[in-house]
């Protein structure tokens, strides 16, 4: 047993299965030794037969929540029955048992709820009962979305449409300060998908309760900081029992947008006034939004297993099945309905409009008018196109008229004079596709051995953002999938009365990628492009991506697949000794993660504005829009690539041990005392396909070159021995142990108490640490030379010369966008790891550092609880944290803080020089001893712009690391974050048809998460959007008392007529995220920037803000604007979620219930942000809305028996 006891550690923190405990007392009030205890599951008729110790103690372990029976019966004692024991989610309850003196033929029967206080645990949160889980108004039957009903739970306050498939919304829910991620269990083992959200969102009626933990001083809770979510999925009973449900809804039930009915009333508007009644009219006519519907449907059935005259499985072998299916057509999200498409004009080639927005920054330049800057030397300048009208003759783009015809037309221009931003409303079809279905098994063997077993599945498809299909229909909609598939086999043995081993194993395999159709049938021949194209892509080819600055991208990468698997075995053991209940455990888990990401097989072709602004910088100010548009007219890409790609196989292992004393000093006084040890290895890929961190010392075969390459033509501000060219990539093969970074060793201490107060208050308070996981599923691998660009550069001086295609004479760099180059190749073979440390130089290179490690984080929590009267208590906490090593992503390659310019005027000295252009030391030229020594990285070289350039920007050189091109890691443990709260609970338990859980969270939490200038060495602390000051959340049930069995109308007509009725709601306020702000000037006073009334189109003050792009900060220009503002916030939550159900009694075993819910009850409409670029238009105006759905409308049937 003691070995046991120290190789512990498992999921009992996720366990849901619960505990009922006590002692059994004489008249006395003295413990009876040796009295026999019997547990029962009224429901299933399974027993659990128990002796009390020496102190008149027994623990049942590990019971199925549900209805319960205890009775205890002693020699020369009456025996003692207690019913109405109600055992909830991962409970432990304390039932005392007294005995009466008498014989035990007699009985004595007490009937009596659980206690509502909790005196033996310190944990905080919520148990989600069966009855809310089945009547809360929530969208879809979504139960995960009840989490974020939780008291000290934070969310975004957005409130989405949340499907049975939507994962990623659902597990959108932390912690004040987000470190690190949450914890998903079903059944006690993970649930755990990619990037560190929940795989499977059962559907209501298959889960039985559901419990939401914020806090648990228990050494058996680990593998993460944040929430631990854990759901009960709903058993087999001695009764066959089962629903039948169908929800339904229609998209024009539904309220609709703020935006659409603005756009609606204004097309009528117009129409109005150019005179055209008959046009306004027939507008009128029109539905006001797109018709859709869902059908959401869900069978479930459990019961004994038995087979006639063969086999009766009552009080032993129990089955549960599930079944759901979800069909959703409708008008896609609100976020997705503004998108921003080349005007009418603009595909002719008439820029002329955007003129009259910004002459400046909308001024488009001829790229075959590049000559030297006269005014700035080693700078280039470009002369503007006449009337900003690209001549026919000019739009030689192959691929131009494909690509135009795929455009529809835009149909909300926000007049003359204002950027044609958001100018197409996109109500495009959203089609979603869902399925899922399982089992489960539940065995009674004996008083000592109980199994179950489960296992489920579901796959989802989902056709969206399709914004072109009026044009092509499927084109834009990426068809993402996710499917799940999960099982889990458990064994619980109870060697005795004081032990209880527990030993399960599950998998589960999470697949998350897209399979979309329409772009597949397309080659790259099939848009104008070169037939080699296709030849490279082969069986992967797929309609070339076409990407313009400021406008919607046409098309995408080929898709992929990635399989996400969690392994996972656990032992857990109970041991009672005297007053100490001692827990421990063991937990392995294999994580693992493969496939690959989406591939580049047929082309990539950027366009912004580099050829059509005036300078070579952005010395005159440019926008994107037309700028982008004019570049792709004319065949100029500034970027275009095709890549060859590998695979990945990732794998890392985690083992956790504790061991746990629940230590009952006295009757009132007990203490948690724990240690937990967890052992998470660096994660390795199977065949060393993956680069691993940056290494700052070694000497690169150029840099002897390099260093003297700059002494020839140094520059001013950086003597020639301080040029200093080392340091560079490490691959996997070459990592210690290959592994992407290091294993850890973490020790997590945690202490509790709860003392009881009298019989109706208990006091509360622990302390833990807490560590983060860092895990393949949610970190996947950097394949650099294994997944490989090939990416050519068109010009190295802006255009003056072309080293791919003649612009000059017509034809363009997209007639043959990857010539054949000296050596006989177009494309660049995967160099695997033998560019070794040159692998990212010049490339710039953001890394997951060797050193990377688990975010820690001290919580503690000191609370007390009070019971008034039978059904009601009150809880009120403080709670803090502090945490630490949590990862910021930090610039290496900043520039010193001496070269920065400060103030609040605009400084183009500074920046013209740093920009300057300089003899590029890096320039392959000075590497010519390469092309022999080390072809393969000359030849990688020579791909790269960096390399080929004779010049380069003069702050490049002036950084650490200049040969990099930019260096950064994801991973520097600077991060830091505190947060104190209180918490205030109210429950009242569900009685006289009745229930209410209101909760209230006050938060002060401030982060040092991000770094004030590129150069800083530890980041600054500010107020946090991880967290909101205030949250309050309700919800409630009231079965109106009419009806039989209620208080009025109980019997006759009217018990028929008005009988049956219960209503629910859900009430969420939290105030909105601060606003981020970027570097600006201002000349004012900042707590003048929220004074006002608040207005859409003026939602802050807008006065004494910079409005000229050309006067307000250039490059390097450390910041001297805060990047939020106290008080300074985007729209918050306020939203009433509300239903109405009635239930007709058809016999005492069936039941038809109708339910109508309303989503957003009041039709509060949440808006974006507002406009923080004071240089735009917009600047202070809110032109969308979040996800938060207008009303919403859902009407459901559910057959009960």
């Amino acid at each position: 047993i003691m070995a046991l006891l120290w190789i512990a550690a498992g999921l009992r923190a996720q366990e849901t299965r619960g505990v009922i405990l006590g002692r059994v007392l004489d008249p006395s009030g003295a413990p009876v030794a040796g009295a026999s205890v019997t547990v029962e599951n009224v429901d299933t008729g399974t027993k659990l037969a128990l002796t009390t110790n020496a102190t008149g103690y027994y623990e049942a372990n590990l019971l199925l929540p549900g209805n319960y029976r205890l009775s205890a019966e002693y020699t020369g004692f009456k025996r003692t029955v207690r019913s109405g024991v109600v055992l909830p989610l991962n409970a432990r309850i304390e039932i005392n048992l007294t005995l009466e003196l008498g014989a035990m033929t007699e009985s004595v029967s007490v009937t009596a709820e659980a206690p509502l206080l909790d005196t033996s645990t310190v944990t905080s949160g919520r148990i989600v009962d069966n009855r809310n889980v089945m009547d809360l108004p929530v969208v879809a039957n979504n139960t995960m979305v009840l989490v974020k009903l939780t008291p000290g739970v934070q969310t975004s306050g957005v409130n989405d449409y949340l499907g049975p498939h939507s994962n990623v919304g659902a597990s959108e829910y932390w912690l004040g300060g987000r470190v690190g991620g949450n914890e998903w269990a079903i059944d006690g083992v993970p649930n755990n998908g990619a990037s560190r959200r929940s795989a499977y969102l059962p559907h209501a009626d298959t889960v039985q309760e559901m419990k939401v933990e914020t806090s648990n001083f228990d050494a058996s809770a680990g593998h993460a900081v944040g929430i631990q979510v854990t759901m009960m999925t709903r058993a087999g009973t001695n009764r066959y029992h089962g629903t039948l449900t169908e929800q339904h809804w229609q998209q024009r039930w539904h309220a609709l947008s703020f935006f659409t009915k603005q756009l609606y009333y204004r097309r009528i508007a117009e129409a109005e006034a150019r005179g055209d009644l008959a046009e306004a009219e027939r507008l009128r006519k029109e539905p006001k939004q797109e018709s859709g519907r869902s059908n959401n449907y869900a069978a479930t059935f459990g019961g004994p297993v038995r087979i006639p005259k063969l086999f009766d499985g009552r009080n032993r072998l129990f089955f549960f099945v599930h079944y759901q299916g979800n069909k959703d057509k409708v008008a896609d999200l609100p976020t997705r309905l503004n998108k921003t498409i080349p005007t009418l004009e603009d595909r002719k080639g008439d820029f002329s409009r955007h003129l009259l927005v910004d002459a400046v920054r909308y001024q488009l330049h001829d790229p075959l008018s590049v000559r030297p800057d006269p005014a700035r030397p080693s700078h280039y300048v470009r002369d503007p196109i006449p009337g900003n009208i690209i001549p026919a003759s000019r739009i030689v783009n192959p691929a131009y008229d494909f690509y135009t015809k795929l455009l529809p037309v835009p149909n909300n221009d926000p007049g003359p004079g204002r950027e044609p931003l958001n100018n197409f409303l996109n109500i495009s079809p959203l089609v979603r596709d869902y399925v899922a279905y399982g089992n489960r098994i539940d065995l009674h063997l004996s008083g000592q051995h109980r199994f179950f077993g489960r296992w489920t599945y579901n796959d989802w498809i989902n056709e969206a953002n399709d914004w072109t299909y009026t044009t092509m229909r499927g084109l834009q909609s990426g068809r993402a999938t996710r499917t799940n598939l999960a099982g889990t086999l458990d064994w619980v043995w109870t060697a005795s009365s004081s032990t209880v081993l527990d030993l399960a194993v599950s998998a589960n395999n999470y697949r998350e990628g897209s399979r979309p159709d329409v772009p597949l049938r397309f080659k790259p021949s099939d848009v104008g492009l070169p037939r080699y194209l296709d030849e490279k892509a082969g069986a992967e080819h797929i309609l070339p991506q076409m990407s313009f600055d400021g406008y919607e991208t046409i098309s995408r990468n080929y898709p992929s697949v990635i399989n996400f698997r969690t392994l996972t075995f656990k032992a857990d053991m109970t041991h009672i000794r005297g007053s100490h209940t001692f827990k421990a455990g063991f937990d392995h888990r294999g994580q693992f993660r493969t496939g690959g990401p989406d591939r580049n097989t047929s082309g990539n072709f950027s366009f912004s504005n580099f050829y059509t602004r005036r300078n070579d910088d952005t010395f005159t100010p440019a926008g994107d829009l037309a700028h982008s548009w004019a570049a792709f007219m004319m065949g100029l890409p500034s970027s275009l690539t095709v890549a060859t790609t590998d695979t990945y196989a990732m794998f890392n292992p985690y083992y956790a041990w504790y061991l746990q004393d629940n230590w009952r000093l006295t009757p009132k006084l007990s203490l948690n005392l724990g240690l937990r040890l967890e052992y998470e290895l660096g994660p390795r890929e199977r065949y060393n396909r993956a680069l691993a961190y940056f290494d700052p010392q070694p000497k690169l075969p150029i840099s002897e070159a390099a260093q003297a390459g700059y002494a020839r033509s140094p520059v001013p501000e950086l003597a020639a021995s301080q040029f200093v060219v080392q340091g560079g990539s490490v691959y996997a093969a070459g990592a210690p142990g290959r592994r992407l970074w290091q294993n850890e060793l973490m020790w997590l201490p945690r202490l509790a108490m709860a003392y009881q107060l009298g019989s109706k208050t208990v006091i509360r308070g622990g302390y833990g640490l807490f560590y983060d996981t860092l895990n393949v599923l949610n970190i996947g691998p950097d394949q650099t030379g294994f997944t490989r660009n090939t990416s050519t550069t068109v010009t190295t001086d802006y255009g003056m010369t072309w080293l791919v295609g003649d612009p000059r004479r017509g034809i363009p760099p997209m007639a043959d966008p990857f010539p054949v180059r000296a050596d006989g190749t177009r494309f660049d073979e995967p160099t695997r790891d033998k560019l070794g440390l040159m692998a990212r130089a010049g490339r710039g290179w953001t890394y997951n550092g060797l050193d990377y490690r688990h975010a820690r984080q001290q919580r503690w929590r000191l609370g007390i609880q009070r019971q008034f009267g039978e059904h009601i208590a009150i809880e009120v906490a403080y709670a803090g944290t502090r945490s630490a090593r949590v990862p910021l992503t930090q610039t290496l390659s900043a520039l010193p803080e001496r070269f920065w310019a400060d103030g609040l005027v605009r400084n183009n000295e500074i920046a013209n020089n740093l920009n300057a252009n300089v003899a590029n030391p890096f320039y392959i030229g000075n590497f010519a001893d390469l092309r022999s020594a080390n072809p393969l990285v000359y030849q990688d070289m020579s791909t790269q712009g960096f390399f080929t350039s004779r010049t380069i920007r003069k702050h490049q050189l002036l950084r650490p690391y200049p040969h990099m091109n930019g260096l950064s890691t994801a991973t520097a443990a600077l991060g830091k974050a505190r947060t104190d709260g209180l918490e205030v609970a109210f429950q009242r338990r569900f009685a006289q048809g009745f229930d209410l859980n209101v909760a209230y969270t006050a938060l002060r939490l401030r982060e040092a998460d991000y770094f004030y200038n590129e150069f800083d060495l530890v980041p600054s602390w500010r107020e946090s959007n991880d967290g909101r000051p205030h949250r309050l959340v309700a919800t409630g049930i009231y079965q109106l008392p009419f009806g039989k069995g209620r208080k009025w109308a109980s019997q006759g007509l009217l018990s028929h007529l008005l009988g049956g009725f219960q209503v629910a709601a859900t009430y969420e306020f939290q105030p909105g995220p601060l606003l981020d702000w970027g570097n600006l000037f201002y000349y004012g006073n900042l707590e003048d920037i929220k004074k006002g009334v608040r207005t859409l189109d003026r939602w802050f003050n807008t006065d004494n803000f910079e409005r000229v792009a050309a006067r307000g900060p250039a490059s390097f220009h450390r910041r001297v604007f805060p990047t939020r503002i106290s008080g300074v916030r985007a729209d918050g939550a306020n939203q009433w979620n509300a239903n109405a159900q009635r239930e007709f009694r058809l016999t005492e075993a069936l039941a038809l219930q109708f339910r109508v819910d309303a989503l957003n009850l009041t039709n509060r409409t949440q808006f974006q942000a507002p406009n923080t670029n004071p240089y735009s238009t917009d600047f202070g105006r809110v032109t969308s809305q979040t996800n938060t759905r207008n009303r919403f409308i859902q009407a459901q049937v559910r057959l009960r028996f």
